[in-house]
């Protein structure tokens, strides 16, 4: 007998920051790479970049390979204490940073996403959880 899944809403995503770098070209940006906390399979790639009254901030999930791309923008001065806050962050507890989402995406009781085609999801806030001690 097949178990049926039982899919949930999820309205927010917690990244759990892996590893970060930071590129400088013409202006700074901090890419982040993460796993999940919430859901059970794949990677993200966080990107802050400098605040374009363009840009909102997003999630596209692939459906071609377990990879979520998020863009987040911010001020110079905001993405210089983000640096300056994850420089101090010499803990062994991981970043936790999470994504409150317009357009809840689904996941079943083990939590793995279910996309059916690619899609981009509006950011509406991000919250930053960094141990500093």
């Amino acid at each position: 007998m097949k178990s049926k899944n039982n899919w949930k809403k999820l309205n927010k995503v917690i990244l759990r920051v892996d590893n970060v770098e930071l590129r400088y070209e013409k202006k700074l940006s901090i890419i982040l790479n993460c796993g999940f906390e919430n859901i059970s399979k794949g990677r993200c790639i966080l990107s802050v970049s400098t605040k374009d009254k363009k840009k909102k901030d997003t999630l596209f999930v692939f459906t071609d390979k377990a990879l979520m791309s998020v863009e987040v923008f911010y001020s110079n001065e905001e993405i210089s204490q983000i640096v300056k806050l994850l420089n101090f962050n010499k803990s062994s507890k991981k970043t936790l940073v999470t994504l409150m989402i317009t357009d809840e995406l689904m996941i079943n009781e083990n939590n793995y996403l279910f996309i059916k085609d690619n899609v981009e999801v509006e950011i509406s806030a991000v919250e930053w959880n960094i141990p500093l001690s």
